[in-house]
């Protein structure tokens, strides 16, 4: 499909790098949308058997049949899908619910501030009370009613031809319905809410969530030119970043951040960071010990002197924790 995105104009995002909570909705809109497409070819299926056991009593094509059925099939879904969206639009807070940016700013910067100001859209819990009350007081008030009326779907459907497939209309509206909104809903949350949350984050200059490539080829370029200022940049680059847990556990980058601390303890000028920069390092290769290719790549290297503090006994700990 790539030549069909590149003449629609696509740019090529190939070298685009993903958080890990990026890939998390990532693969649950994956799943969610192959499931919503199964139930979706199962319904199909149905009606198609259906239209071709119901034509034979009505004496009409099974085109027109299952023609009809699934234009009210695909108007269920198209309305069930535009609720859907509407309701998994994520809202701003109300003035009121406002004075807690003043504390997530304070807390967690500019960047928590606009989370704060994100917040799900709460209509549909809303509706579901109200409906829920509802239809309680109103199936004890009708239930005379709801029974003959199922009845009288069950007669319907036991009739064929064209008075059957008129009591089948129902099904099909309710059921397209339902799994267009739920598809569309969920992923609208999924997708919506991240990015809403991201573009007020760049709007306000602050980053939420940093680009893990971007940093990785920073400790690359860094390792690369091996010099100090380059190294200390690095170092830098990787305080002011804004990377989730888990992109800060990642073996492979914390490998790169230990080469490039290692370097910059042997070049025995102060950095000018806070912390332990030792400290620091050995938490780095703690970390790099959690994949065996990172941890037998490191310990190759300091075996080989190719990572040396310049510090033997700096280096026989880091070859300790590397063991």
């Amino acid at each position: 499909m790539s030549w069909f995105g590149r003449m629609l104009g696509k740019r090529d995002d190939s070298d685009l790098g993903y958080t890990s909570e990026e890939r998390k909705i990532f693969a649950s809109s994956f799943r969610i949308g192959w499931t919503v497409v199964a139930f979706g070819i199962a319904g199909l299926a149905a009606m198609a058997l259906w239209a071709d056991g119901a034509r034979t009593a009505a004496e009409v094509r099974f085109t027109a049949f299952f023609g009809a059925d699934l234009l009210v099939a695909a108007a269920s879904a198209s309305a069930g899908a535009l609720l859907g969206f509407v309701f998994g639009i994520p809202r701003t807070l109300d003035p009121a619910g406002r004075a807690a940016v003043a504390t997530a700013t304070s807390q967690g910067g500019a960047g928590a501030a606009s989370n704060a100001i994100m917040a799900a859209n709460t209509n549909l819990e809303r509706i579901s009370d109200w409906l829920t009350t509802l239809l309680i007081g109103a199936t004890l008030v009708q239930i005379k009613d709801l029974a003959a009326w199922i009845g009288g779907l069950g007669k319907g459907l036991l009739q064929g031809g064209a008075t059957a497939n008129d009591a089948i209309i129902p099904v099909i509206v309710i059921y397209f319905f339902a799994l267009a909104f739920l598809g569309v809903y969920l992923i609208t949350r999924l997708y919506l809410t991240s990015a809403f949350v991201q573009t007020l984050g760049m709007l306000a200059g602050a980053p939420v969530g940093s680009d893990p490539k971007v940093l990785t080829d920073t400790l690359d370029a860094a390792l690369a030119s091996g010099k100090f200022e380059d190294l200390r940049s690095a170092l830098v680059a990787y305080d002011a970043s804004a990377l989730l847990e888990a992109d800060r556990a990642n073996p492979q980058l914390n490998a790169r951040l230990a080469r490039v601390a290692a370097q910059s303890i042997a070049a025995g000028t102060p950095t000018g960071r806070i912390g332990n920069p030792v400290a620091e390092l050995k938490a780095f290769v703690i970390r790099a010990t959690a994949d065996p290719i990172s941890k037998a790549s490191l310990k190759a290297d300091l075996d080989a002197q190719k990572i040396t503090t310049r510090n033997v006994v700096l280096d026989r700990e880091l070859g300790a924790l590397l063991t």
